[in-house]
């Protein structure tokens, strides 16, 4: 064994630690996007704020599947973080995407109490 194996293993670690992190955080956020739409405030006055809650409903509960899927590949070691970097960073975009679209609902809901 050289010494430079442990550091070489060391930073897939520790990336994929950090990676299941943010993923998990990630979720946290869905399950709180999830929650502000079942306000009270969120309820759709129009068929077209309805279409668009049901969707942003939909989007949110495939963001938060992806997420778990990955987040157990990582810790199964069925997927390697080198390998899923690119799909994480694509779920977190996914997320901030989703998020804005979620707060512009919020708002626009708020426009018809």
């Amino acid at each position: 064994m050289t010494a430079t194996e442990p550091t070489s293993t060391i930073p897939t670690a520790k990336g994929s630690t950090n990676a299941l992190l943010r993923l998990e955080r990630n979720n946290q956020s869905l399950l709180s996007l999830e929650e502000k739409l079942k306000s009270y405030v969120c309820e759709p006055k129009t068929r077209t704020l309805y279409d668009r809650m049901e969707s942003l409903k939909q989007s949110l509960a495939n963001l938060k599947n992806s997420n778990l899927e990955i987040i157990k590949a990582l810790k199964d070691h069925s997927l390697v973080i080198d390998n899923a970097k690119g799909r994480i960073r694509e779920q977190l975009e996914n997320y901030k995407s989703l998020e804005l679209k979620v707060l512009e609902y919020i708002g626009m809901a708020k426009l018809h109490c």
